[in-house]
């Protein structure tokens, strides 16, 4: 293995800045890379993969389980969450790279579609992390950017729940000559009723017709999967849950989770009501059990091969900047360039991960640790 190959694969194993790490869990950046692997298939041809929305769920919960154990563990440490630290780091991770994106996105339509000032609202959602509900009440806007909805669904959690979580620590927290505890109850009883109350909300707006654009984008739609995670953080070094990843990580069982969440993402139907009535909770249940298996990095019946193999490493770390490039460059195949669904594939899989890597080594590793090409 070359010198350069090493550096690659050292990287993507030992961080992958998509998520604040306490605890490395492997199994997860390489389930995280076949992920965006999928939501890319996607976009190419939606015939391919319908139902690529399943693992959106997926993604947002993977997010708030991390982000709530790091808050959780500056909690512990110092008695408060430290709320300064924790949107500058965010900000050196998320945005310069965003930026770059934008930036090339926008001198692109302006220099060869000529579009003005007057046709950069997406610009503004995307920016400001409004954009998912652009979508959701069907704003007229520009299309270029559309993937950032998931983006702003997460950010605006990010801006919300670290305050929610430290006045729900404060709420609960017992006399000041006592360790610091979680008060499990609370927090079950809590965030079980945000995500039951979540699931029905939702079910209630598309029983009544609301459109798939404001099922599909709107930050309420994920409040079930964002209080999951969270949950499991505060729950996931409690005997239970520790006694149920290591039953739900018998590989035979880990495959069968895989395969269901698979045929799911080839025969969704997003544009269909019902879908988001009752089966994306049964799918948003699933996600939970499959992250909760991962967090035991279970290796057996080829597991380790196909997560935790260089390549599905490698892409879990710069999943982030595939994710913020894939989208602009298959619009502009299609849109701008009108080439066909193999020649979109073909010019965007190697051009989206060449300025991926580019955007992880040169961007998000040395704004979020200040160091060029350091990982740690």
């Amino acid at each position: 293995m070359s010198r350069l190959t090493e550096a690659v694969v050292h990287a993507a194993a030992t961080d992958a800045p998509a998520r604040p790490s306490l605890t490395r869990w492997p199994a997860l950046d390489g389930m995280r890379g076949m992920m965006t692997v999928g939501v890319f298939v996607a976009h190419v041809s939606y015939q391919w993969l319908p139902g690529a929305i399943i693992f959106m769920d997926c993604f947002f919960m993977m997010s708030s389980f991390f982000i709530t154990r790091l808050l959780l563990k500056d909690w512990l440490t110092h008695g408060r969450i430290h709320f300064a630290s924790f949107y500058l780091r965010r900000l050196r991770r998320l945005y310069p790279a965003l930026l770059a994106m934008v930036a090339v996105a926008v001198l692109f339509v302006w220099g060869w579609l000529g579009h003005g000032f007057d046709r950069m609202l997406n610009v503004a959602g995307t920016l400001f992390y409004f954009g998912n509900w652009l979508r959701a009440f069907e704003i007229p806007h520009e299309k270029y950017l559309g993937h950032t909805w998931s983006l702003s669904i997460e950010e605006q959690y990010y801006l919300v729940w670290p305050a929610l979580l430290a006045a729900g620590l404060a709420l609960t927290r017992g006399r000041a000559d006592q360790p610091r505890r979680l008060h499990l109850p609370f927090w079950c009883l809590t965030l079980g009723l945000v995500v039951v109350g979540a699931m029905a909300w939702r079910a209630w707006l598309a029983t009544q017709g609301a459109s798939w654009e404001r099922l599909y984008n709107g930050t309420d739609m994920r409040l079930d999967s964002l209080a999951l995670g969270a949950l499991l953080a505060i729950l996931f070094d409690t005997p239970v849950v520790q006694r149920a990843c290591a039953w739900l990580a018998r590989p035979w069982l880990v495959w069968v989770m895989i395969i269901v969440m698979l045929a799911g993402a080839f025969r969704v139907n997003v544009f269909h009501g019902p879908w988001y009535a009752w089966q994306q909770p049964l799918f948003v249940v699933l996600s939970l059990l499959l992250i909760m298996s991962f967090l035991k990095t279970p290796t057996g019946l080829g597991l380790r091969f196909v997560f935790q193999n260089p390549v599905s490493l490698y892409l879990g770390a710069i999943c982030y900047g595939m994710y913020l490039w894939h989208y602009p460059l298959i619009w502009a195949c299609y849109a701008v360039f009108d080439l066909t669904v193999w020649q979109t594939l073909l010019i965007c899989a190697p051009t989206a991960l060449a300025l991926a890597s580019l955007s992880y080594f040169v961007l998000e590793l040395p704004a979020l640790h200040g160091k060029r090409g350091s990982a740690r």
